[in-house]
């Protein structure tokens, strides 16, 4: 552990051989926790490589307890930590793009950079969070949609907890927790809390097999497709990168961008999700659920444009398909 800290305090970069190590020996408790700290913080300072993303990503994908789908599956999911303080958007988009029609294996867990997680609004919608691997594979076989609670799901990861609380900074935990997703979900949007880490992560997802992808950041700083700022987006299929922009005003009608995306506690959250699957919510919300639920049937096949995914999530939500989608997850 000394020679990777060296190596990074020089100015050098680790392999993904030398990250993977790295994670596993701090997961194993085999190194000292000041030097485990000054390691994670010296990464932290200059911005983790594709590489060292993907090491550390791999580790935790290899230790993280199975779910054993049978067919392919997506999920929709962001590193947090761009202080938007926004409502539960990439959950409630889960729920649209199932009733549209993907397999959705949503990654969650409790809240760590806002009020409210997607553990926690679930829970609150009554939604078991803590069900077998087995019993997630059968929902998500049987009703296209499962979630998997991270923190069931990654043992692991209790031991860096103290770690990570001890150091109160972002580390490469953060960034990684997205890309671990314990079933293997082949296609996936992810968002993230900077442009700097579009391309980084579009690398990371191709070298973990990820064969569909769009990684996002608004300019507006979310780690979602915003209905009120334009999005930089980056499409990974099959290895090859397509940058481009999601203006939201050629998608969604004048209503949908406008007002507030911002949420609160985990019953306020419930609310609002509630609103706009119920179809009473027309405002900048919907229009975010929209615009992100319609990413995800594009990565999944189901539309080959975002124009046709709107199109999709907008029937998910009209014909309540959607809303039908969270009252099976609530039986």
């Amino acid at each position: 552990m000394k020679a990777f800290l060296k190596k990074v305090v020089a100015g050098e970069t680790l392999t993904e051989e030398e990250s993977h190590e790295m994670i596993r020996q701090i997961m194993a408790e085999e190194t000292p926790g000041f030097c485990a700290s000054a390691l994670l913080t010296a990464l932290s300072m200059r911005e983790e490589t594709a590489a060292e993303l993907t090491g550390c990503a791999r580790y935790l994908r290899e230790n993280a307890i199975r779910i054993p789908v049978t067919s392919p599956c997506a999920d929709i999911v962001g590193t947090g930590g761009d202080g938007a303080r926004t409502f539960n958007i990439s959950t409630t988009a889960a729920f649209v793009a199932a009733g549209a029609g993907v397999r959705v294996a949503k990654h969650g867990n409790r809240a760590v950079s806002s009020s409210c997680g997607a553990a926690d609004v679930l829970e609150a919608l009554g939604i078991p969070i803590n069900k077998h691997p087995e019993e997630l594979a059968t929902s998500l076989a049987e009703h296209g949609f499962a979630f998997l609670f991270a923190r069931n799901l990654h043992p692991a990861m209790a031991k860096v907890a103290p770690l990570r609380q001890s150091l109160g900074i972002r580390t490469i935990f953060n960034l990684v927790g997205p890309l671990a997703n314990p079933a293997g979900a082949e296609y996936m949007v992810v968002g993230t809390c900077s442009n700097v880490l579009l391309r980084p992560f579009a690398e990371v997802l191709h070298r973990l097999g990820v064969k569909r992808a769009m990684i996002v950041h608004s300019s507006d700083g979310m780690d979602e497709i915003s209905s009120q700022a334009d999005t930089n987006a980056i499409l990974l299929n099959q290895g090859n990168q397509t940058n481009f922009t999601i203006k939201p005003g050629e998608y969604l009608r004048p209503e949908e961008c406008a007002e507030s995306l911002l949420g609160g506690d985990a019953q306020e959250n419930k609310r609002i999700l509630l609103s706009i699957l119920s179809g009473e919510d027309h405002t900048a919300k919907r229009g975010a659920v929209l615009l992100n639920a319609a990413a995800l049937c594009m990565v999944f096949g189901l539309a080959k444009t975002m124009q046709e995914g709107v199109s999709l999530a907008r029937k998910s939500l009209d014909d309540h398909s959607a809303l039908n989608k969270l009252h099976e997850m609530q039986r």
